[in-house]
């Protein structure tokens, strides 16, 4: 197991010992361990190729972001054909429910999958561009090694430590600005608040501490500029520079910086959601789309695992800046 990926799941992992009536459902790695579990695996695996497959056949666009939605109807065809060959086992229509369920506990996929109604097996998945990283899956256990590898923080199972220690140190501010002026002689952030950015290193115990730290973050963030901007605009600074991004790389690093930057756009979503009254029935819409239950168990929790997603996201643009643009 690594920090983020272990063999269970449970929605109150925020807690050091599980309530007596928490759910505790076991992720990909834990169902290797149980005798009969291959059907299962067999048809989760077949699933995540056909997603990454559908993943690859998108075409980016420099002014929207694409992503698939796959239907259940659509995956269950894709497991029939798997099971004739012998890589899923039958019968396919029994594992549907069990695969939703999977799914919804995997790092990258929480939260991908949609049911609208309650009790009908029909639902769709929404295919994140972060799926990338899974080409070429060929096993469970090679599915399980790029999980472990990756970092990436499973969604709602973030350790407590992982989003306030990476903010408290400036460097990382530092990092981003520079990696941006080696490659457009021009920052990333400007004008910013010295005090927004000392917030994000505090400790969440109450929603109210949360809002300040949600207005700290969009405080940042809104202080991004496309190169040869001195002053950020009143608003849409983070589609800027999704769109500058979108047409200055190749297609695959464009995909994923336009991801990246998506994913910040939803925090942003958050930050209103909470703050403002007549919108707070959104709330459970915007937690939703990054994993999270609205009102979450625990604001720490759930400032952690904001935290680790901004970090993620911009870790991702930093990369792709760095390895795509050519040199100013």
């Amino acid at each position: 197991m690594s920090r983020s990926y272990g063999l269970t799941w449970r929605p109150d992992s925020h807690r050091q010992e599980p309530l007596a009536d928490s759910l505790i459902v076991l992720t990909v790695a834990g169902l290797r361990h149980v005798s009969g579990s291959g059907p299962l695996l067999g048809a989760f695996l077949a699933t995540i190729q056909f997603l990454v497959e559908q993943q690859q056949n998108l075409v980016p666009s420099p002014s929207r972001v694409v992503e698939a939605t796959v239907s259940s109807e659509a995956i269950k065809q894709q497991l029939i054909t798997a099971s004739i060959a012998g890589s899923s086992g039958p019968p396919v229509s029994l594992l549907m429910k069990k695969l939703r369920t999977v799914l919804g506990h995997e790092p990258l996929l929480n939260g991908a999958a949609h049911q609208p109604q309650q009790g009908v097996e029909q639902w769709t998945v929404r295919v994140p561009a972060a799926l990338r990283g899974y080409r070429g899956v060929a096993t469970i256990d090679d599915y399980v090694d790029r999980v472990t590898r990756s970092g990436r923080p499973a969604r709602a199972a973030v350790g407590p430590v992982l989003g306030k220690a990476r903010w408290r140190s400036r460097m990382r501010w530092t990092t981003w600005t520079r990696c941006w002026m080696s490659k457009t002689r021009s920052r990333l952030f400007v004008n910013l608040n010295p005090a927004s950015i000392a917030r994000l290193s505090q400790p969440c115990g109450s929603e109210a501490e949360f809002n300040s730290l949600m207005s700290a973050l969009a405080d940042v963030l809104g202080q991004v500029v496309t190169p040869g901007v001195a002053v950020p605009p009143q608003r849409a600074a983070l589609e800027a520079i999704r769109d500058y991004l979108a047409k200055s790389l190749d297609a695959d690093a464009a995909e994923r910086t336009t991801a990246a930057v998506q994913t910040l756009i939803r925090l942003r979503y958050i930050r209103v959601s909470t703050q403002h009254s007549d919108a707070r029935h959104k709330a459970v819409t915007a937690f939703g789309a990054i994993g999270l239950p609205f009102p979450p168990a625990s604001w720490d929790q759930a400032w952690t695992h904001i935290a680790a997603i901004a970090i993620g996201a911009l870790d991702a643009l930093r990369e792709e800046v760095h390895a795509g643009l050519p040199q100013s």
